[in-house]
């Protein structure tokens, strides 16, 4: 009996360890997105236009302040970061070299403000769509965003 015994509290223990063991790889998992892009959507562009502005909300769970310096797809022929100001009583897009990401924070990207511009697209996207991009941060990670086609 003793040996039937002695068994079943090696189980347990072999079980509870792998138990443990998952949910700190689970954990590790966790923290190596560092900084994710959510509620990414694209607006479909005019008929006539071969351009489109994307937005969302980047946010950054590390303690060290991050930045966007780069955006890529293969849906169009390039991607900018921009942001909408009002000079004197008319909206202007400029571009910029980086968008901020506050450290433990998020950045929203919205339809007045920063976002993120896509020239040159290669096929018509219709509402339902998916367009995939990149954000290179300014550590050399990357963010992977699956954008929606909204109206």
């Amino acid at each position: 009996m003793n040996v039937n015994r002695d068994l079943l509290i090696w189980r347990r223990a072999f079980w509870m360890a792998c138990v443990t063991c998952l949910c700190a790889l689970a954990s590790l998992s966790a923290q190596s997105a560092s900084v994710v892009a959510e509620d990414a959507w694209v607006r479909e562009p005019p008929k006539s236009k071969t351009e489109t502005a994307l937005y969302m909300v980047v946010e950054n769970h590390t303690a060290q302040a991050r930045s966007i310096v780069s955006v890529s797809t293969d849906a169009a022929a390039t991607a900018e970061m921009h942001q909408m100001t009002m000079v004197k009583t008319m909206m202007v897009m400029t571009p910029v070299a980086q968008i901020a990401i506050p450290a433990k924070g998020k950045t929203s990207l919205s339809p007045n403000g920063l976002h993120i511009m896509i020239f040159g697209l290669k096929t018509r996207p219709s509402p339902g769509d998916k367009i995939d991009l990149t954000l290179k941060l300014d550590d050399g990670s990357t963010v992977p965003v699956e954008a929606t086609v909204r109206k």
